[in-house]
């Protein structure tokens, strides 16, 4: 009797943190659907020139869904978007000289990891956030002859510009436990690009969309007694009932007993949330 009266007190604060209760969502991005195509400007004042190039994308985006059965509304946490391959780019200046570039290590990754970017709404499967805090990483090796600036290498570092904003729209589909996130994320920074003495030769402007396919499981959700997807005072009145009665759905550390124990367990997975 302890035990339960303990649990009803408790029910309270579990009430009133339901509807606000959402578990991370790690998901992976798929290589095979999931790519970079990137064009860098080279603008040396004198004359500018253009390549792109592309390549496949790996890495991890971490998300919430209210309700990861029919999601109403998604944050997104965190993301890492790794660039699989050296990229290589061209660039004629014509009479004015050349230079070419090997972009190594590159990422696209989440500015703000720890605070989360909305929720913002799912309609209809899709959903739009205007503005996501992003950091563009990878080295940039340049290789340059040009007229007045004469020949070098420079290293240009993409991180050194910081964060800038993207928007981050797309779909999210749900197939039984299965999460897929699917998004387009365009891409447009400009830094200087400076010689070894400190003389600025150009600037370098980098667009490119990322497309990004990304698929997880959603972990299941325990303490979900009454499986309608939500957690609220039915669970907590299900487990309060299912504990008085000694039924096994109550024995949350599955130690055959009825205790503090599984009261604890089931306060965790409930404060847990369900994704």
């Amino acid at each position: 009797m302890k035990n339960l009266n303990y649990i009803c007190g408790s029910a309270t604060a579990l009430i009133v943190a339901a509807h606000t209760i959402a578990a991370p969502i790690d998901l992976t991005i798929d290589p095979s659907q999931s790519t970079l195509d990137m064009s860098i400007m080279v603008d040396v004042s004198l004359a500018n020139d253009t390549d792109s190039d592309s390549s496949t994308l790996s890495g991890t985006v971490e998300i919430e869904l209210d309700d990861a059965g029919n999601p109403t509304s998604i944050s997104i946490n965190d993301m890492m978007v790794i660039m699989d391959q050296t990229m290589n780019f061209n660039w004629s200046f014509g009479f004015f000289g050349s230079a070419d570039a090997t972009m190594s290590n590159g990422t696209v990754s989440y500015a703000t990891p720890g605070l989360p970017t909305g929720p913002v709404p799912v309609t209809a499967g899709s959903y739009n956030f205007p503005s996501v805090l992003v950091n563009l990483g990878g080295i940039l090796d340049v290789n340059y002859d040009i007229f007045l600036a004469g020949s070098g290498s420079e290293t240009v570092n993409l991180g050194d510009q910081g964060s800038f904003s993207s928007e981050f729209s797309g779909d999210i589909g749900i197939d039984g436990d299965q999460v897929t996130l699917s998004t387009v994320l365009p891409l447009n920074t400009t830094q200087p690009l400076v010689d070894a003495d400190g003389n600025q030769l150009g600037t370098v402007t980098t667009t490119g969309t990322a497309t990004i396919v990304a698929i997880g499981t959603a972990p299941g959700c325990e303490a979900d007694i009454n499986d309608d997807g939500e957690l609220n005072f039915f669970d907590v009145s299900a487990f309060l009932s299912a504990f008085a009665m000694m039924d096994p759905v109550a024995d949350f550390n599955n130690d055959g007993e009825f205790n503090f124990f599984d009261v604890s367990s089931f306060i965790a997975s409930f404060s847990t949330g369900c994704p």
